[in-house]
């Protein structure tokens, strides 16, 4: 797997894995490997269909080889619509990312945290989705 998983990052500069969402209580994650190589840390989202989550990080993949940077904190509307920005957390648990961390060694990583339909994130007054739907992987940032 990790040979197969080389290949796809030498090709494109990163990869998307998928995991979780086997029942209730357990929400779908997908995050990169190889951002690391780009001297970047991994990012993670949790919640989304893997689809959707797919599409987030490829658009940071691609952002990160142009040259962008994310740093816990960072609020963007780059990777979506003007009303719904995101947010980058830093991860303190990155259990998660276990291919990663085999694929590169330890890594560092941040959340990718996404808005609800409204484009309120979930920390934010009137946020319409359960806490269980998007777990925060690290502290949110200060107002």
């Amino acid at each position: 797997m990790l040979a197969d998983l080389r290949r796809v990052v030498d090709r494109f500069g990163w990869a998307v894995l998928h995991g979780g969402g086997s029942g209730p209580g357990d929400p779908r994650w997908s995050y990169t490997v190889g951002l690391t190589g780009l001297a970047h840390p991994e990012v993670i989202v949790v919640g989304l269909p893997f689809e959707a989550a797919e599409t987030y990080l490829n658009l940071v993949g691609e952002a990160v080889r142009a040259g962008a940077r994310f740093s816990p904190g960072v609020v963007t509307t780059a990777l979506t619509d003007a009303d719904s920005p995101v947010v980058f957390l830093q991860v303190a648990d990155t259990s998660r990312l276990a291919v990663a961390e085999q694929f590169s060694g330890s890594v560092e990583a941040l959340q990718l945290v996404w808005p609800d339909s409204t484009g309120k994130l979930p920390w934010e007054e009137g946020h319409r989705n359960p806490p269980h739907a998007q777990p925060l992987l690290g502290p949110r940032p200060e107002s």
